[in-house]
């Protein structure tokens, strides 16, 4: 965290990004809700995030072009202003009773559109703003800040909901990403993006050639794959579980979250003031098998203490693997190649939101618990994989930039 005191541009960039996570987070713990109230269906909550996840999915891969041809603040300005008109169209709508099913599900759509160039954006003006010696403590920085209104956003909003009614939630929602575009409009614009000759459609081609044919991304990627599509699946699952499993309402939906954030705070914090940490993949797989245990034992409490407990259990894992995996990405990329890559990873956490679909048509037939601890065990079991391989993973020296002969050569090493 001395980080944000002695970098005068990484402290706007980081306000900046609280403000937009109190934003995303209030999002979050409304938005399901919200699609809860007008369908009454744990399906339709299920949809409802796989909406955005299916446009997450779609075009994150091409949001990765635009990062690495474009400038990435510019990027990241557009997204805001595509989620905060989002929020006002809700706003009108709720306050004029008129909110229905499909005007959820389209603002969830846009929510997975913005997401997909914005949040590839934003990492890789982690780097460009910190360097590469300061991006886990940076990135560490960032998700301690995250984590942190995690823990306001969801109390709040849970209030908010009970007491006044949920456009006010959504009235937070706009307030954060405006001031979140505030302190992106007077950040220093980072050098600009090193531009190629190639086509967009080449440098599509070329980026996605790079991540199927390097094996330390290639894994790095699937182990994102199968964390967000069975462990983050979890989260469209949880107003179902306040609701109907420890009947808690909207405001034991935000206790919930802020229980978790508070976990994932605590590890955040002792990582961003740690500073470089060898060995990264025994933090990587350790956190994602905590996280997979974690929430199998949460998918078992009826009671909502424990289950707080379990959620900053899972949360203070997770955030480890996180953070870990996301270091190991930017650092094993040539510059040019990284909003490429990036992307990918940010397409993994459309599949979170994809997942709500499978996730919700299980819960509907055998319920939610135990939707949560089949993804659960699902991470528990490929983590344990990826573990006889951590020294392989360890091993492998950043990437040089490929060309075409290159790429062509290139072997399997670690599993994908």
């Amino acid at each position: 965290m001395r980080l944000i005191l002695e970098n005068k541009q990484f402290r706007i960039f980081w306000i900046a990004g609280v403000f937009s996570d109190l934003a995303a987070i209030t999002y979050f713990t409304v938005h399901g809700w919200l699609a809860l109230q007008v369908s009454d269906s744990a399906f339709w909550v299920g949809a409802t995030s796989g909406a955005a996840g299916l446009s997450l999915t779609m075009f994150s891969v091409f949001g990765g072009v635009l990062v690495d041809r474009f400038g990435r603040r510019n990027l990241v300005l557009l997204g805001l202003s595509i989620r905060f008109v989002g929020a006002v169209a809700l706003i009108a709508l709720i306050m004029t009773d008129n909110v229905r099913l499909w005007h959820v599900l389209v603002v969830a759509f846009a929510e997975g559109l913005a997401v997909s160039f914005a949040i590839p954006a934003m990492m890789a003006l982690t780097l460009d703003v910190v360097g590469r010696g300061k991006l886990l403590s940076a990135t560490a920085a960032r998700f301690a800040g995250m984590t942190a209104a995690g823990i306001v956003a969801p109390l709040i909003a849970g209030s908010v909901v009970g007491s006044v009614g949920i456009g006010w939630a959504y009235v937070m929602i706009a307030v954060g990403f405006s001031a979140s575009a505030g302190f992106m409009v007077i950040l220093r614009s980072p050098p600009p993006t090193k531009r190629t000759s190639s086509s967009p459609v080449e440098d599509l081609r070329q980026g996605v050639s790079y991540v199927v044919r390097t094996p330390l991304i290639r894994t790095l990627i699937a182990m994102v794959f199968v964390t967000e599509a069975f462990g983050w699946a979890h989260e469209a699952m949880l107003p179902v579980m306040a609701r109907d499993v420890l009947d808690a309402g909207a405001s034991g939906l935000g206790y919930l979250l802020a229980a978790g954030s508070a976990g994932a705070t605590v590890t955040t914090v002792i990582i961003s003031n740690v500073g470089d940490i060898r060995n990264k993949s025994n933090l990587m797989i350790g956190g994602c098998m905590g996280f997979g245990i974690f929430l199998v034992l949460f998918a078992g409490s009826q009671w909502l203490v424990l289950s707080l407990a379990f959620m900053a259990g899972a949360y203070a894992s997770v955030l480890v693997f996180e953070t870990t995996i996301n270091t190991l990405l930017q650092t094993s990329v040539p510059d040019e190649l990284r909003g490429r890559v990036l992307s990918f990873q940010t397409m993994m956490w459309g599949v979170t939101g994809l997942a709500g679909f499978h996730t919700g048509a299980i819960a509907s037939a055998v319920g939610a618990p135990v939707a949560i601890a089949i993804g659960g065990g699902v991470v528990i079991l490929n983590s344990l994989r990826i573990f006889r391989h951590r020294r392989q993973l360890d091993a492998i020296p950043a990437q040089d930039p490929p060309d075409s002969e290159a790429l062509k050569s290139q072997g399997d090493q670690p599993p994908s």
